[in-house]
């Protein structure tokens, strides 16, 4: 019997926009969808604010029953949010890396062999927030407007950019589509840091498990309504790439 998503709205980060489109396979028995903007995940707190009242919004719904949250730790973003009606489910993962891997412990794995490693994906891709020739101008732009006055200030901010992935040395692109244009573009920004280039193996086990109803309590935390969401992976306090 296949699961029912009549029932069901999605809120998700954008980042996972190209997955879900690929994998959902009746998106037009889908009850709701949302999808919020992925820089929300930079701030923990508003992120927290958008994503509770999505959901005050869906269970306005009455066909809504469940709520399928495609986001991860995010930086404790989504700590103590809650549904008064419905069900909450949510991938017990790092971040959006973990599930385009099937799981934390992949993602893990592939830290633990090079900790230098920056991850990419279509989603990241799309919106040229990773480290390449478009961030600078990305973030010129956005700290511009904050500090209109203060071209110092903007400076001192991009400059302190670049020293948050000094570290890293690889740029690793991880995909579910088979999004050829955004893995292009990837070994583009690679080659302009002059990092190593990697293609990671995606698997979207994870991803088709928590669209699909098989939520087991090792992967997902499943919280009913007036229970609020706790630690999503033991020992986690943040997310891991930011």
């Amino acid at each position: 019997m296949s699961f029912d998503l009549s029932h069901c709205a999605i809120l998700s980060c954008d980042v996972f926009q190209e997955e879900l489109f690929n994998y959902l396979e009746s998106p037009q028995e889908l009850g709701a969808m949302a999808l919020l903007e992925m820089g929300l995940h930079d701030q923990p707190d508003v992120l927290r604010q958008e994503v509770q009242k999505t959901i005050d919004r869906l269970e306005a719904m009455p066909n809504i029953e469940t709520i399928l949250l495609l986001y991860g730790v995010c930086g404790n973003g989504l700590i103590g949010i809650q549904a008064k009606r419905c069900q909450l489910v949510i991938p017990r993962a790092h971040d959006c890396i973990s599930i385009l891997l099937g799981s934390p412990d992949k993602h893990q794995a592939v830290l633990k062999e090079n900790p230098g490693t920056y991850f990419y994906s279509p989603g990241w891709v799309r919106g040229r927030r990773v480290p390449g020739p478009d961030r600078d101008a990305h973030l010129l732009e956005f700290y511009s407007e904050k500090y209109p006055d203060d071209e110092e200030m903007v400076e001192d901010l991009i400059e302190a950019d670049h020293e948050t992935y000094e570290h890293h040395n690889c740029a690793a692109y991880v995909d579910l589509t088979e999004n050829a244009g955004a893995e292009s573009y990837c070994k583009d920004c690679a080659a302009s840091l002059g990092w190593q280039y990697r293609r990671l193996q995606g698997d979207a086990s994870l991803l088709k498990d928590f669209l699909s109803g098989n939520w087991d309590d090792a992967r997902f935390l499943v919280a009913g309504p007036g229970q609020p969401i706790e630690a999503l992976v033991e020992g986690s306090s943040t997310g891991i790439q930011g």
